[in-house]
């Protein structure tokens, strides 16, 4: 009987198995073309302003991005910040974001991605919304450049990124102490966002939905995860888990969502959220739609995240001069104190 039992879940086991297989030749196919036909996204265009030094830096692998140093409004420097815009947008759509953080007090870096504004070309590659290892490359060599130039702040950079810039953004500052805290606008989380338009959408695209919702999240995950690598193949890069990354973010970290983003649904932003160990704040717009929240709420928008970086990266700065000069301030007091008493 026993046998006969063990024999029975092996079976079972194995038509399980075999239905995922099925499963994964099926729907890897038509996942990889629905993840490589993402809408067209457009991005307000800017002025450029007439100001700062042009810099052009060089990744790892050799490829030139332009960007622009911006320095601070203000007579005190309290920071340095790297802005990362969003998909088909350029540097100088860090305008509207950052104008009141360098009123504040801190310099600004804008650059353009590869593939974008003046930076160069990779030949081949053709940007989407989720972020692959040359967005990640772009990322840290803007970090390594700022942190190597004369004027650096030995205490680190603090980063915001939008829609997909935000979402590289939060990859790079993973396991990278340089990075102080961070400021992510419309977050697109890759993997979350595979298994949100499989379920939503790819009954449309498939002859057979009800086997795809007979198919459980593990298993739709490891068929993104094919996806990913075949769309890869295809497109001569390779994706980033976002997942992982977001679960070694430790930085302070601000979140911003419109409520009434249909590219990006609310409820993957908080899973994103929870999974992440500093816990992020998460500002909701209500009435704003993807990349709409600096539109409608400009004024609100400026105060937090001013307030943000002027806790968590300027203040960093303050206590560091504060606890250099309490201890010397000290020893000067007891100082006068000893003569003083030789003098009675």
């Amino acid at each position: 009987m026993i046998v006969g039992l063990s024999w029975t879940v092996l079976a079972l086991l194995g038509l399980v198995a075999l239905g995922h297989v099925v499963a994964w030749l099926v729907y890897v196919p038509i996942v990889a073309r629905v993840f490589g036909q993402t809408p067209w996204l457009p991005a307000a265009p800017r002025e450029p302003l007439d100001e700062g030094p042009e810099v052009e830096i060089l990744t790892e692998d050799g490829v030139r991005l332009e960007g622009t140093y911006l320095a601070t409004l203000a007579p005190r420097r309290k920071g340095v910040i790297a802005f990362c815009h969003e998909l088909n947008a350029d540097r100088w759509a860090a305008t509207p974001y950052t104008e009141d953080l360098r009123q504040q007090g801190f310099d600004v870096f804008t650059f353009d991605f590869r593939n974008h504004g003046t930076s160069a070309h990779t030949p081949g590659y053709d940007p989407l919304p989720w972020v692959t290892e040359y967005d990640l490359a772009d990322v840290r060599a803007v970090i390594n450049y700022l942190c190597a130039r004369d004027d650096a702040d030995p205490r680190g950079i603090g980063l915001v990124g939008v829609s997909k810039g935000g979402t590289v953004a939060l990859c790079a500052a993973a396991d990278d102490p340089r990075v102080r805290t961070l400021v992510i606008d419309g977050a697109c989380p890759t993997e979350r966002m595979q298994l949100h338009y499989i379920r939503r959408f790819l009954k449309i695209f498939v002859r057979f939905p009800q086997l795809l919702a007979w198919l459980p999240d593990v298993s739709l995950r490891t068929t993104a995860g094919w996806a990913r690598w075949v769309l890869g193949r295809r497109r001569g890069c390779r994706f980033v888990t976002v997942d992982q990354a977001a679960r070694r973010i430790h930085q302070p970290t601000l979140m911003i969502h419109g409520r009434r983003d249909a590219h990006i649904p609310l409820a993957v932003v908080r899973a994103l959220r929870d999974s992440m160990p500093s816990r992020p704040k998460l500002w909701v717009t209500p009435s704003a739609k993807h990349n709409e929240s600096i539109t409608l709420e400009r004024v609100e928008y400026h105060r937090r995240i001013a307030r943000f970086f002027n806790r968590n990266l300027a203040s960093v700065v303050d206590a560091a001069h504060a606890s250099a000069v309490g201890p010397k301030r000290r020893r000067r007091r007891a100082a006068r104190a000893r003569v003083a008493m030789r003098a009675r």
